[in-house]
């Protein structure tokens, strides 16, 4: 019995140092297969529910770089489009760091390092079913999005 008692409480610190302990009807039932209708259906509603919110705050933030954020930091950025057919949304901003090291005094200091900083962000990825044509699965993820860039001190330097 205590043993038993040990594993969910393992199981339940891992959920939460995953930051994923909500399971979802997609992930709990991602052996069924559904209709390209279906699907839309389930995307839209998972837009709506989860990426709406994202969404603003995305171009809270965006209209905050706008004015400069990403090129007056000490490890400026740019911002790319990532694109993937299978996942939803099929669109994500991610950033880029513009450089290996600092911008210090006006110069690329290699004495620092320019890193992203991530968050953690749920998709569903979709996967085509193999016996039944023009059906898919369907499965939440969290997935590791870099949002901005940071300056920081090498580890090596320790």
């Amino acid at each position: 019995m205590k043993w038993v008692s040990l594993q969910l409480i393992s199981l339940g610190l891992l959920l939460i140092f995953n930051d994923q302990t909500s399971f979802s009807a997609a992930q709990t039932k991602s052996s069924k297969c559904i209709s390209g209708d279906e699907l839309e259906d389930h995307s839209d509603r998972f837009l709506e529910t989860y990426w709406q919110k994202h969404l603003k705050q995305q171009d809270k933030r965006t209209n905050r770089t706008r004015r400069g954020l990403n090129s007056r930091s000490l490890s400026p950025w740019k911002f790319r489009l990532d694109y993937d057919v299978n996942r939803i949304p099929h669109h994500i901003v991610f950033a880029k760091c513009l450089y290996q090291g600092c911008i210090i005094n006006q110069r690329e200091n290699l004495n620092y390092n320019s890193v992203p900083v991530f968050a953690q962000k749920m998709v569903m990825k979709k996967t085509k079913c193999k016996r039944l044509p023009n059906t898919y699965k369907v499965k939440e993820r969290y997935i590791k999005v870099p949002v901005a860039c940071v300056c920081v001190v090498p580890k090596s330097a320790k």
